[in-house]
């Protein structure tokens, strides 16, 4: 199936006298994009199938591939490994994918439709998700590309890709209130790293928050002192843009943390302790706000020293939480997709030294989420997960991390 898939090629149309002098960069998930985006689901609630969910990576893959034709003036698939190596590692698997030159906007879902090979992938029922790339060229006016994917599993943790190279970054606080990003090199080890924003205090927590506004780039938040909550959008281009208050009145929380998706809306929300050890869920609207008040969802969660999103960590395509009891021992709380809380598991003992834990998401480049820990001489550890609710190896990543008031 995905074989034939890929071989099928839509018939090309050329528009004369539609070229431009050089390749524009695709516009992946909005503009035209976005309307390919609406079409495309409306022909599968058509045809009584459930709609199919818009995806960062996805779209990056396939943005990607309609400019290396729009560059190059070439027409052609892109191959099952490449789109592989792009989508895997945030949980995508069994890729299929339509191309189109030189239809319009409105004419492209209906070329494709028109065709047994391209309106089978459109209306396969397996499919969960699809990323939408366009780009015009010099040869053909339009480029069109879509990917489909199957089995996504849940948002991934941490910061996720601030640089734009889809590996998993880190992002941490020195004394000097810089926030330094650390791009991963997508093998458990580092490619560089740059300072993206400043005006930080050592009383600032740190709090990633996945796509908390719902333009496909992963951002984070700053919880102040004086309970003040700001959100730092990322760009997507290796930075975060000036901070926005987007809430008040967090004075009375513990411990913060953010991209878990605890209703199943695809919305990142923020997980909440308590001064009195309740956990309370705000919901986030997708937009960079909330949605509704503040909801108690657990209690007992006074124990706790560290809580923190972990992706699906796991395996069953949820998201799941982690939490350290004061006894050392660090606990699995996964997510049923639907306002619930799954069996909590104990993943490990003797965590109470640790100065900070966190997830990174999948750091090493296996389609896994890991965690990370900082010891009290600095040293920062990777803990590679098994996807599987356990774990894999351990490595030492660098020294000097005791410097950084807040990682993640």
């Amino acid at each position: 199936m995905r074989a034939r898939i890929i071989s099928i090629i839509l018939p090309v149309i050329l528009i004369v006298g539609a070229s431009v002098a050089t390749a524009a960069p695709a516009q992946a998930a909005t503009g035209d994009a976005a309307t390919v985006f609406a079409q495309t689901n409306a022909q599968r609630v058509k045809a009584g199938l459930k709609p199919l969910i818009s995806d960062p990576i996805l779209d990056q893959a396939a943005g990607e591939w309609a400019r290396v034709m729009a560059n190059s003036c070439t027409f052609s698939h892109s191959s099952s490994t490449w789109r592989a190596s792009r989508v895997a590692k945030a949980g995508w698997s069994a890729t299929g994918e339509n191309i189109a030159a030189g239809y319009a906007t409105g004419a492209v879902v209906s070329a494709w439709m028109a065709s047994p090979g391209h309106r089978a992938n459109i209306l396969n029922a397996k499919y969960t998700g699809v990323g939408i790339g366009h780009a015009k060229g010099t040869c053909y006016s339009s480029y069109w590309v879509q990917i489909f994917g199957l089995t996504k599993t849940a948002a991934p943790a941490g910061v996720a890709d601030v640089s734009g190279d889809l590996n998993a970054d880190v992002v941490a606080v020195d004394s000097n209130g810089q926030l330094l990003a650390y791009r991963g090199a997508g093998n458990g080890r580092w490619a560089g790293s740059s300072v993206v924003g400043s005006g930080w205090t050592a009383s600032d927590k740190l709090v990633t928050l996945g796509d908390f506004t719902g333009d496909s780039v992963n951002d984070v938040g700053r919880l102040r002192a004086d309970g003040t909550f700001d959100l730092l959008a990322g760009t997507g281009r290796g930075g975060f843009v000036a901070p926005a208050t987007i809430g008040r009145g967090w004075t009375g929380y513990r411990l913060v943390t953010g991209g878990v998706d605890y209703d199943g809306d695809r919305r990142p929300d923020v997980l909440a302790v308590t001064t009195a050890g309740a956990l309370m869920l705000h919901r986030g609207n997708g937009a960079g706000g909330w949605a509704g008040s503040a909801v108690k969802v657990g209690s007992g969660w006074g124990g706790m020293t560290a809580v923190f999103y972990a992706g699906d960590f796991n395996g069953d395509t949820r998201g799941d939480v982690m939490a350290r009891r004061s006894d050392g021992t660090l606990w699995l709380y996964p997510t049923s997709g639907a306002s619930s809380w799954g069996p909590s598991k104990r993943v490990g003992t003797g965590w109470s030294g640790l100065t900070a834990v966190f997830s990174p998401g999948d750091f090493d480049g296996t389609g896994k989420p890991d965690v990370m820990a900082r010891k009290t001489d600095g040293t920062l550890l990777l803990y590679r997960g098994n996807g599987a609710g356990g774990w894999g190896t351990t490595s030492v990543l660098g020294a000097g991390w005791n410097a950084f008031s807040g990682i993640g």
